[in-house]
């Protein structure tokens, strides 16, 4: 491919920054830096073909890292095709004066050289935006099993995980408006992931895709050889998810769905998405939906390693429906969480089927500690039985964290599916009110009746009464606690209730009413 050259175009920082001096542009540390280049003029349908121009920038920080941040084509900025502007987007991570130059195989786009000054956090950032990126810190040392953002609370996912094509014609959430309506609902009961698919042609739904053309037939056409993507279509997910970043909703991008069209250029779209979408602070990686339907285990690994690659940001990654503990996925270092799949949909509400992810979770971590490598996250993503309670509050015990997964029709609002996303937030309160991440599951405390445990011994305790109590547990001898009990049935916003205290060693627990409950129980003095 030969491009005229040209003049050199000038370098503009957009609306997103709050700017000073002209040539010094100023932005908040975890803000989105966004850039413009002026480059030749071009055609998105056309030939030479604007969406293969390489276009790198690499950023260095006041300490001297550096980042190598692909650009991309972005036509005439206001979503058409046709246009000279090419764009990258960044988020410092440091305070100080930053530089920059571009690498690019179009003269007017190569050998860009500026500087750009980082900021504090602004007073007004929002949601994920005032804690920077969540981050995979485990290692074999600290046993660290959750995601944590760099200058924020460790993160424990409840997520949401349907519909799976959000960004599809679903009558419920195909317009922007319906679905930040839907953000703002999960958001508000503490749903605090959203498992969206980017690309399911030829998959289920067959209606999310982000290459240029409004049928599977053109979009695939588009994705492979001469690649082309539309450019409005990719603004408007932008906008949703930096959205979902405010209000505290983490991405969680599947790049392909299960039994999906796997002929198109993976290095390019990974690329184009890790462009567009990489500045994001709280955003994961998986592979696909059902990997096996498509892929072997080391293809897939494979392709999550060339993502690995193309991110400089190291966002989390993962592969769905790795079931059970494999080494060669606790040894893969391009991975960093599971995204495990059970049983069939519309099984059995049983109390077993439910139960089963405690042991499961404590499956994987075991391994994880046997391997002496770092601790995956261990995520459910597609667990069943359905919004079953009994099965999330049996993953958190076990030191695994959840994505509620619905019983279809799945064109609803997300009302339809209450009273789930309201008492799995209720769960992720109760975890929350404790130090969750130095907590490790302990059953073994456990002497008579049914719980699960997480306990840091002789600080605190939690424990899950699937079918209510009394249950004798086992606590540090010689310490006073603060017994607290927890509704199940509660939201976010719920309390505890029949407060007392009481010694060490063996201590009956009973539950304030039947059913399932959960308790809590610090150290008092």
């Amino acid at each position: 491919m030969r491009w005229l050259a040209g003049l050199i175009g000038a370098c503009a920082v957009l609306a997103t920054a709050a700017t000073g001096d002209a040539a010094e542009p100023q932005f908040g540390k975890w803000q989105k830096i966004e850039l413009s280049f002026d480059g030749p003029d071009a055609r998105g349908r056309g030939e030479p073909n604007p969406f293969a121009v390489r276009l790198d920038v690499r950023f260095r920080s006041p300490s001297g890292r550096e980042y190598v941040v692909p650009g991309f084509y972005n036509g005439d900025d206001r979503g058409g095709l046709d246009g000279n502007v090419w764009k990258v987007r960044f988020s410092a991570d440091e305070v100080g004066r930053w530089t920059y130059r571009t690498s690019s195989d179009v003269a007017q786009l190569d050998g860009r050289t500026g500087s750009l000054v980082v900021g504090g956090v602004p007073a007004d950032a929002a949601g994920f935006w005032k804690w920077g990126r969540l981050e995979a810190i485990g290692t074999a040392e600290n046993r660290i099993r959750y995601l944590k953002f760099r200058d924020g609370p460790f993160w424990l996912k409840a997520g949401c995980d349907d519909p799976e094509n959000f960004l599809g014609n679903y009558r419920h959430y195909d317009t922007p408006d319906e679905r930040r309506a839907a953000i703002d609902y999960l958001a508000a009961r503490g749903i605090n992931s959203m498992y969206v698919v980017l690309h399911n042609v030829g998959g289920d739904g067959n209606d999310v895709w982000p290459w240029l053309g409004r049928s599977p037939r053109e979009a695939k056409a588009n994705a492979a050889g001469q690649v082309r993507f539309d450019i409005a279509r990719l603004e408007q997910w932008a906008a949703l998810f930096e959205y979902m970043q405010t209000q505290g909703v983490a991405l969680h991008a599947v790049l392909e769905d299960d039994s999906a069209w796997t002929g198109y250029d993976h290095r390019r779209y990974y690329r184009e998405l890790v462009a567009r979408f990489g500045y994001l602070p709280a955003m994961l990686w998986n592979c696909g939906e059902e990997y096996n339907e498509n892929y072997s285990l080391a293809e897939a690994l494979d392709l999550m390693r060339q993502l690995s690659r193309i991110d400089p940001y190291d966002h989390p990654r993962g592969i769905h429906n790795v079931n059970r503990p494999t080494d060669a996925y606790i040894d893969a270092p391009q991975i960093d969480f599971t995204s495990i799949q059970t049983d069939s949909p519309g099984g059995r509400r049983s109390t077993a089927a439910a139960l089963q992810h405690n042991r499961m979770a404590i499956q994987w971590l075991e391994r994880c500690a046997r391997r002496r490598r770092r601790m995956l996250v261990v995520g459910f993503d597609e667990a069943r039985p359905e919004e079953d309670r009994r099965c999330w509050w049996s993953v958190y015990l076990g030191g695994g964290v959840w994505e509620t997964h619905v019983r279809e029709p799945y064109d609803r609002p997300p009302s339809a599916w209450e009273p789930a996303w309201k008492q799995l937030g209720g769960a992720r309160a109760f975890m929350e009110s404790m130090s969750f991440w130095r907590m490790q599951p302990r059953n073994d405390l456990v002497r008579e009746g049914q719980a699960f445990c997480l306990a840091a011994p002789g600080e605190v305790y939690a424990f899950y009464l699937p079918a209510g109590g009394p249950v004798a547990v086992q606590l540090a001898d010689g310490l006073r606690y603060r017994v607290a009990w927890w509704n199940p049935s509660n939201g976010r916003d719920g309390t505890f209730q029949a407060e007392a205290t009481i010694g060490g060693g063996v201590q009956t627990l009973k539950p304030p009413a039947p059913g399932d409950w959960a308790v809590r129980l610090t150290r008092s003095d």
